[in-house]
């Protein structure tokens, strides 16, 4: 009989959970929200679309285009505090295609202040998802630089921003462990193959990065499940060592349930670290939890060695 993962709060009791509430448009839902520290403050943008998904599964929406919008707000003494739109600039035109806006914006600190990754669908008519660097161009404003794909045509998603010594990096891929550097002007991208890190190639994108004291970088990453009750993710705390390379991993976990849930967001706070994450596309939340209970619950990740014929 299979066994079902535990919950966040099983695997680490020290956990608490605060919803995210923001305010946002009359029927708009709040979901998927990321973290990003800079100079000692914790911003925190929450997904808002004009859509719902139903506990059976589907999208129910008023208007015949999803439209997605990001809601920023100040993390101050645990509470949220002034809440504003990212105002995210464009010298495109939006194509036709009926999904429009930034979806799932994953904050990042920049040199020049917060940047962000995000995924559009609305940059021609075939509506293939592309990613969006946005680039910080004054307060809460940033400017989309359109990133090339690796394999031109492939929906991009997931990518967990990794920025290192002043260069634009995220984690393509997990299994095979893929690099990619971006060039914040010209959207140009660069591919690093590192190969096989032993999570299994169905693991995806997640949130990140939370350098840590001893020069490991610790994700969240998740996997997605179709079951016959509808699909449902779990997720994985896992670390990349100093040579680059995955080191060490949770046990696969449920956040709060078993369903939709989506870890976006991971940042450090002192001795905690702080997930944002959002559950059936109509909640967001943020976990804290004592770093260090994190971290002694991790287990080395054994990689396949390849043998020579």
């Amino acid at each position: 009989m299979a066994t079902v993962p535990p919950l966040l709060a099983q695997w680490a009791p020290a956990v608490t959970l605060e919803p995210l509430t923001p305010p946002v448009q009359p029927g708009w839902s709040r979901f998927n929200p990321s973290i990003v520290r800079t100079a000692g403050t914790t911003t925190i943008g929450v997904r808002s679309a004009n859509y719902r998904l139903t506990d059976a599964g589907r999208y129910e929406m008023p208007d015949t285009v999803i439209r997605s919008q990001t809601v920023l707000i100040d993390l101050v003494d645990g509470e949220s505090r002034q809440p504003r739109p990212l105002q995210i600039h464009t010298d495109r035109t939006p194509s036709s295609f009926p999904v429009q806006g930034w979806e799932d914006v994953r904050l990042f600190a920049g040199e020049a202040g917060i940047c962000g990754l995000a995924t559009v669908r609305d940059v021609d008519e075939s509506g293939v998802c592309r990613i969006a660097l946005l680039v910080p161009q004054g307060d809460d404003v940033v400017a989309e630089v359109l990133v090339d794909s690796p394999r031109p045509g492939r929906h991009e998603k997931n990518w967990i921003p990794w920025p290192i010594s002043g260069a634009v990096r995220a984690v393509y891929s997990w299994d095979p462990l893929r690099i990619i550097t971006i060039d914040p002007a010209t959207g140009t991208s660069d591919l690093d193959e590192r190969g096989s890190s032993g999570l299994g190639p169905s693991t995806r994108g997640g949130a990140g990065p939370v350098d840590l004291d001893d020069g490991e970088t610790l994700f969240v990453v998740h996997e997605s499940h179709l079951l016959p009750t509808g699909r449902a993710y779990l997720h994985r705390f896992v670390t990349i060592g100093g040579d680059g390379l995955v080191a060490r991993a949770s046990p696969r976990l449920r956040l709060t349930g078993f369903g939709v849930e989506f870890a976006a967001g991971a940042a450090r706070e002192g001795g905690d670290l702080l997930m944002t994450f959002g559950v059936a596309d109509r909640e967001a939340w943020l976990a804290r939890l004592p770093i260090a209970g994190v971290l002694e619950r991790l287990d080395p990740v054994r990689r396949p060695i390849g043998v020579t014929a």
